[in-house]
């Protein structure tokens, strides 16, 4: 089923750059607000520090990689629908968003894992963001 022109490069670029979204997003924008949104207790959040990039290598690396997927699935989508617009590929992003994050991810975390509704938002908002700027990236550099 899949076997598109896929343009790894491109997915390469395209996950360097949603991963550096995403270290700005819950990082030095919206940081703090995420940590009080999702109730992280400040003695979590001293060790953290204490701990600087040593403990998270893993995890960044275990991102990296799911980003990767995600937006190698993602362009293949692009390439089986036969998407050139920038339009289209947002819209994509918009549908991915809502079908697999919005109603499901994001949702179950709220409703099942007490989750509050603002973290809903706040993360609801990051993914719309992230995925449309992933599939309008990879039609202009694909």
């Amino acid at each position: 089923m899949f076997g598109g022109d896929v343009n790894t490069g491109a997915v390469l670029a395209v996950t360097v750059v949603s991963f550096i979204f995403s270290f700005l997003w819950y990082g030095p924008l919206f940081g703090k607000l995420w940590v009080k949104l999702s109730k992280i207790p400040a003695i979590e959040v001293a060790k953290a520090k204490k701990k600087g990039m040593k403990g998270m290598w893993r995890s960044m690396v275990l991102g990296f990689f799911g980003t990767f997927v995600m937006a190698y699935i993602f362009s293949e989508f692009i390439s089986l629908l036969g998407m050139i617009d920038v339009l289209q590929a947002a819209v994509l992003g918009f549908w991915i968003w809502l079908a697999f994050f919005a109603c499901t991810t994001l949702l179950n975390a709220t409703l099942w894992e007490g989750k509050s509704w603002s973290l809903f938002a706040f993360n609801a908002f990051y993914w719309i963001i992230n995925l449309m700027l992933i599939g309008i990236l990879i039609v202009v550099w694909g």
